[in-house]
């Protein structure tokens, strides 16, 4: 019997501690991307800051980044830092200030845990 793809997706998911996945380094990308077009967006082009349209956008908005920062802490909560109170620092830097994560990733998302 053939496991359905979501399960098979979502074990992949959880159980890969050793580091960030491809899927998971490409979405980071993607909503990063995403939250800088969408603002450039929304400055360049004031024909979407009309109601019908900036609601669904919005909304489409959040959850990628709900999503990115399901990732991001999920790897701060896996990874091993050089002092305890490390890995308490940079959820509390992630969790209060956003673009923190545009540091965070590069610097340690982005390569292997120990």
């Amino acid at each position: 019997m053939k496991r359905p793809f979501f399960k098979v997706a979502l074990t992949y998911c959880v159980y890969t501690k050793n580091t960030m996945n491809t899927v998971e380094k490409a979405f980071s990308i993607f909503a990063i991307l995403f939250a800088i077009g969408l603002t450039a967006a929304f400055w360049a082009i004031p024909e979407l800051r009309q109601v019908k349209l900036l609601f669904p956008i919005s909304l489409l908005g959040i959850v990628i980044n709900i999503a990115l920062m399901f990732i991001v802490l999920r790897d701060i909560l896996y990874r091993r830092f050089g002092t305890p109170m490390a890995k308490f620092i940079w959820l509390g830097v992630i969790l209060l200030f956003w673009p923190a994560i545009l540091y965070y990733l590069p610097r340690h998302g982005f390569q292997p845990r120990q």
